[in-house]
């Protein structure tokens, strides 16, 4: 469902919005003179404003020293004062739509990350969103299986925009058109990539094109190196290398660019049920599986002749394993996000960990956090879930 991308996370807003910047400069110089007296002084404000999607201050005062410098002769006296240099600088940003988000230095450690537990309706309307996306400038894809389309929406959009598929819910096997798909990602030259599920296939879609190209698949059923039976999820890693999970044939399948036929990167009954998959932050030797029947998440590595590693252990005193997990995802310090469906939330297992920790949960008050199916970060670590029941996204802002 992703590809793991490393990026600097600072504190600063997420998205800019709008961005208004005054500047004024004010400078006074007096001169006097008594007897043989200089008084000069020079008094400097700089101050900018700006606005964007998220609320940062930060105010810095330098001042400099007052020096007095005092000579006396048997003629005259001359004082010399200089006084001020000081410059303020202040900057203001302020959200202008859904959220106030106060972005904080985040140390490389899962037990420092936190959320805000109050969450807010991002994206409705769907039909049966399953799957979920967020690009490197925070724009959020939603995979609508029903509605058999894929949805941008921007930061702030009180609507979005069909990008792939139909903008009327009608399925279809052309170019232009999908039929009940299940996942969306991207690769590292913005080419959108989707698991068209009933349709046997995966479509890759340019930038701002509607018109897919076939690049696994053919359109219909099959047990071959060519063909694909019901692929359910997708991933594509930092060398554009297509995985999928090809749920009917219980195997992953690996496509490099541009092949026409791709190879079996590991074959097993335990990839029965498959939901989603994620490629390891550190090595394309390792995927991770969810498997909702089973309720655990699987560690494969490639042409591995035992078992899978299995884990579901949840760090909680009443829900201590996961119940019907579904999507993942993975953040710049390796963590993986998991939607623990039946459980109404979402756990974190910190890295090289294979116990879980609760970070967003269900709280009985709307929005409700009903039946989570998918989770995205965005590039401030703020949180969204796809909710089943709810047909929408919710937003957690970080703490």
């Amino acid at each position: 469902m992703i590809i793991f991308q490393e990026t600097t996370t600072t504190a600063t807003s997420a998205t800019t919005m709008t961005d208004t910047t005054t500047t004024s400069i004010t400078t006074t110089s007096t001169t006097s003179s008594s007897t043989t007296s200089t008084s000069s002084s020079t008094s400097t404000s700089i101050t900018t404003s700006s606005t964007s999607s998220s609320t940062t201050t930060t105010t810095s005062t330098t001042s400099s020293s007052t020096t007095t410098t005092t000579s006396t002769t048997s003629s005259s006296t001359t004082s010399t004062t200089t006084s001020s240099t000081t410059t303020t600088t202040t900057t203001t940003t302020t959200q202008s739509c859904i959220q106030t988000i106060t972005s904080s230095t985040v140390n490389n450690t899962c037990r420092d990350l936190n959320w805000n537990q109050t969450g807010v309706v991002f994206a409705s309307g769907f039909n049966k969103p399953l799957a979920l996306y967020i690009d490197a400038n925070d724009s959020v894809y939603v995979c609508d299986k029903d509605g058999h389309n894929i949805e941008e929406w921007d930061q702030c959009s009180s609507n979005g925009v069909v990008v792939a598929g139909s903008n009327t819910s009608a399925s279809g096997s052309t170019s232009v058109l999908l039929n009940h798909p299940e996942d969306v990602t991207f690769d590292k030259n913005g080419y959108m990539y989707v698991a068209d599920t009933d349709n046997d296939r995966v479509q890759r879609f340019p930038s701002g094109s509607n018109n897919g190209t076939t690049v696994a698949g053919t359109g219909t059923s099959a047990n071959t190196l060519v063909g694909l039976n019901k692929p359910q999820a997708v991933a594509v890693d930092s060398n554009s290398n297509i995985y999928i999970a090809d749920e009917g044939n219980k195997r992953i399948m690996k496509w490099t660019p541009n092949a026409a036929s791709g190879t079996i990167w590991l074959s097993d009954n335990d990839l029965d049920h498959t939901i989603d998959i994620v490629i390891s932050p550190t090595s394309t030797d390792k995927i991770y599986t969810t498997r909702d029947d089973k309720d655990v998440i699987y560690s494969w590595t490639s042409g591995a002749a035992s078992s899978p590693a299995t884990f579901n252990q949840v760090n909680d005193t009443t829900k201590n394993t996961l119940n019907k997990p579904r999507g993942m995802t993975y953040d710049l310090y390796g963590n993986l996000y998991v939607a623990d469906r039946d459980n109404d939330r979402i756990v974190m297992f910190c890295a090289n960990s294979t116990v879980g920790i609760v970070v967003a949960a269900d709280t009985g008050t709307s929005p409700r956090l009903d039946k989570p199916v998918a989770v995205a970060l965005d590039s401030n670590l703020n949180l969204y879930a796809v909710t089943e029941a709810g047909k929408n996204v919710i937003k957690f802002g970080r703490l």
